[in-house]
Order: C-alpha cells, then sequence, then structure tokens
C-alpha cells in the first residue's frame, strides 16, 4: 500500500463538506477523479441504499457513467468518498468488508464526519485487499491549504 498523500484542490475538500451537508441526514457518497494520488474532479453519485441514514451504496449506473467520463477524459478513480453523519470519519467494518468484496483496493477512501456538523472532519485512508486499514495524509492544494492526516452527478473541476 502507498503512502503517498492524498492530493487535492482545496475547492474539491469544500465540495465533499458541502455534499455530506447537503445530504444529511442521510449519508452522501462520490467518487474524486485524476491520476495517481491527484485528485482534480469530484462527481457526485446517488446514494441507492434503502437505509441512507447509516449505510451507503453508490448507485451503480452512477458509477458505470462515472468509469465512462473518466476513461474518455484519461483519468482514473482516485478516491471514493462518503460521509458518516453520526460517527467519527473511520472506514467501519461494513465499509472495509465492501471494499474488499468488490476489489476496490487502489483507489483512497474518504470519509467526513459530520459529528460536530460546524466542524466537519474529513480524513483519508487505503484500504489493502486482505482488509488492513492505513490512514494517509491529505495535501490540499490552494489558498489557505493544509495537510491533514493522523493529528486531525454533478461535476466540480
Amino acid at each position: 500500500m502507498s503512502a503517498m498523500p492524498l492530493k487535492l484542490p482545496k475547492q474539491l475538500l469544500a465540495e465533499m463538506i458541502s455534499h455530506a451537508l447537503e445530504q444529511d441526514p442521510e449519508e452522501c457518497c462520490g467518487i474524486l477523479l485524476g491520476k495517481g494520488e491527484n485528485a482534480t474532479r469530484l462527481r457526485r453519485v446517488r446514494n441507492a441504499n434503502e437505509n441512507r441514514i447509516s449505510r451507503y451504496n453508490m448507485d451503480p449506473l452512477d458509477v458505470l457513467e462515472v468509469e465512462r467520463d473518466a476513461d474518455a477524459r484519461g483519468e482514473e478513480f482516485v478516491a471514493f468518498y462518503h460521509s458518516h453523519t453520526y460517527s467519527q470519519g473511520y472506514p467501519s467494518d461494513t465499509d472495509v468488508k465492501n471494499a474488499v468484496e468488490t476489489g476496490w483496493t487502489d483507489p483512497y477512501y474518504v470519509l467526513v464526519s459530520l459529528v460536530e456538523k460546524t466542524r466537519p472532519v474529513v480524513r483519508a485512508y487505503r484500504i489493502s485487499d486482505t482488509g488492513e486499514v492505513v490512514e494517509q495524509f491529505i495535501h490540499v492544494r490552494g489558498a489557505g491549504g493544509y495537510t491533514s492526516g493522523s493529528t486531525r452527478p454533478q461535476v466540480v473541476e
């Protein structure tokens, strides 16, 4: 598993937080696109789970559309993100199980915790094919950018 930090523009960080707050109390989800560890675009994806307050499942048709769009642009899935509306920003057992079972262990997993609605916390992880979870730093580019890590269908470009 790579120990490279996830790199993203400040605008994408703000968009993930906005998406989470707009969907609250339901969990939101989406995909960060780009190359390697560099995210350059965000695509929101519909949460298709019946219990959207405590679970998420990315709508398969949305994911297929995002994948086709990314392929056409020469991009890849850099990260999957979703919100935890009532718990800390750490992958749940279900999150880990889903990552391993689907085989999506290359992208980062980004969680937006809304435990404190006025102070959302965003954290990134890698999940290995054996279910090991390792936190990764997030390097935010742009005015007022910061690096976070263990211490703390709309397109955005």
